[in-house]
């Protein structure tokens, strides 16, 4: 072999051992690793009873791949029925510039729709009964704006909820509901309950409230008799309210006490009839995790629910002297015993 032809065949190995050289400094050794990215979400709600809509949305985005304390991290504030603190809290959370937030209950949605005008932090709603009714939204399909979510629908549902109620006990002839009127779910239900009502066979007591404490104020000095039964008309200041002192209240009275969700049954309301919490929370995730992924919340139409939940308590119904028909017990998802 020329002795060139050697020397070129040897400068041509030089120089791919030099170039894998190069390359093995640059991407392999001295390739930084990738930092991983740590979504940061905020999460307001009204009051506790409410707590598993949280949860569910937490269990949700877990299963989608977002593992807390890994990959995203939550900054949590409840309310616990103080209008004043949910302004405070929404203002809080808005501060600290989250990727999203969270948000369940019309009072809630309110204020972090006010705090979040003009920030361009994405808030995905739940436990709403009507957010375009409400103004979170201009539409199902488009909400115009930084805000989507899921509905509620507790003011569609309202009407099924005081005849359900009257299923339960048919001997029911006057139910006592409080209300908030500017309320935008449970003022809007009590509404659609004073329709029904005359159609059922029962007449609604409705009572307005400003504060929880009014409600308190009303309980203490009703008496047995005045009353056969009480019911939440969807409204979330109603809703811890009745969870705080309408339970036992009602044991007393010993009168039934419908309520929405899981929890205040498990703690003694007789019955509740609502949307299933912790299934509208995942699916409330699945919309969180496509704006994660860069899709804007007005491309992304608000839902429906997918799953509606009803539950007995019957130590409760024990306690009051009433006893359940089974064509009711047949409905149940949860029967407490």
């Amino acid at each position: 072999m020329p002795k060139k032809l050697l020397i070129a065949l040897g400068i041509i190995i030089i120089m791919i051992i030099f170039s894998g050289i190069v390359w093995w400094q640059k991407f392999l050794i001295k390739k930084p690793a990738e930092k991983l990215k740590i979504y940061h979400i905020g999460l307001l709600q009204m009051s506790s009873p409410v707590n598993e809509n949280i949860k569910g949305f937490k269990m949700g985005m877990e299963e989608l791949g977002y593992k807390e304390g890994v990959n995203i991290r939550y900054t949590y504030r409840n309310a616990e029925g103080d209008l004043k603190k949910l302004e405070q809290y929404a203002q809080e959370l808005v501060s600290l510039k989250p990727d999203l937030i969270f948000v369940n209950t019309s009072p809630a949605t309110a204020a972090i729709k006010k705090a979040t005008e003009g920030t361009g932090i994405p808030v995905v709603f739940s436990m709403v009964a009507d957010p375009v009714r409400a103004g979170f939204v201009a539409s199902i399909k488009s909400s115009g704006n930084n805000l989507t979510g899921t509905s509620c629908a507790y003011i569609d549902i309202a009407p099924k909820r005081l005849a359900l109620l009257k299923e339960i006990n048919p001997a029911i002839k006057k139910v006592l509901i409080f209300y908030r009127p500017e309320d935008l779910s449970g003022g809007p239900a009590t509404e659609e309950i004073l329709k029904a009502a005359p159609g059922i066979g029962v007449e609604v007591v409705a009572v307005p409230i400003s504060k929880k404490e009014d409600i308190k104020n009303y309980l203490d000095k009703l008496k047995p008799g005045e009353i056969d039964a009480i019911m939440d008309p969807a409204d979330a200041m109603v809703n811890s309210a009745l969870t705080e002192w309408g339970i036992e209240k009602a044991k007393e009275l010993k009168v039934p006490l419908m309520m929405l969700g899981r929890l205040e049954c498990e703690k003694g309301a007789l019955a509740c009839f609502g949307v299933d919490y912790v299934d509208l929370g995942k699916q409330s995730a699945l919309i969180a995790n496509q704006i994660l992924r860069g899709i804007a919340p007005s491309d992304i139409p608000i839902e429906m629910p997918r799953k509606f939940f009803f539950a007995i308590n019957l130590k409760t119904a024990k306690a009051i002297g009433l006893e359940i028909p089974e064509r009711v017990l047949s409905k149940a998802d949860l029967i407490i015993e």
